[in-house]
């Protein structure tokens, strides 16, 4: 009887400590190409998108790469930066950034819609911003210094939205006026 009563306590303890896992992964329907204008908002938490950005300009040379993941309702921004274009330099990782995947701070989906006509997704070459999602790629080109100097600004300026304390988006707080006015705060 005694021995009775421990199997019954030992079971007891074992089922009601055994866990159900929910192992299944949902299946990324996410088409980079069809849907990089809604990145934070398509994305599930088996996506993970990498986005390199060319922070060079004239004498300046730097590079930042991001790993954006989703889990639950929120982003994980992991940044990344190097101030040099020679390969095999260290990046420097920054803390992760968490938003909320409703986030209206971030703007990253509207910088990428404002920035559609520099997008070529099937060039072999590397543009000033490439975007992957495992094989898939996306580049989008810049034409001449000036243009160059306006897609950073832009893409600066939205990066100091969670960044506020950045010291690598040296282009943050230009503003364009008009076609060949700039003001710097």
């Amino acid at each position: 009887m005694k021995n009775a009563l421990k199997i019954l306590i030992l079971t007891l303890i074992f089922v009601s400590c055994k866990k159900e896992t929910n192992t299944e992964l949902t299946e990324s329907n996410f088409n980079l190409k069809k849907d990089y204008t809604e990145l934070t908002n398509k994305m599930n938490e088996v996506d993970t998108i990498k986005v390199w950005m060319n922070l060079s300009q004239c004498t300046f040379q730097a590079i930042e790469k991001l790993t954006i993941t989703r889990k639950n309702d929120s982003i994980k921004i992991q940044p990344e930066y190097a101030e040099s274009m020679v390969v095999g330099t260290e990046f420097k990782k920054s803390h992760p950034i968490i938003i909320s995947a409703n986030d209206e701070k971030w703007k990253f989906n509207e910088f990428l819609k404002r920035n559609k006509n520099r997008l070529v997704s099937d060039s072999l070459k590397y543009g000033q911003l490439q975007i992957t999602l495992n094989n898939e790629k996306l580049n989008f080109f810049t034409n001449g210094l000036g243009d160059s100097g306006k897609f950073l600004i832009d893409y600066c300026n939205t990066m100091k939205n969670i960044m506020p304390k950045s010291d690598y988006h040296i282009y943050a707080g230009t503003e364009i006026i008009g076609e060949t006015e700039l003001i710097t705060e």
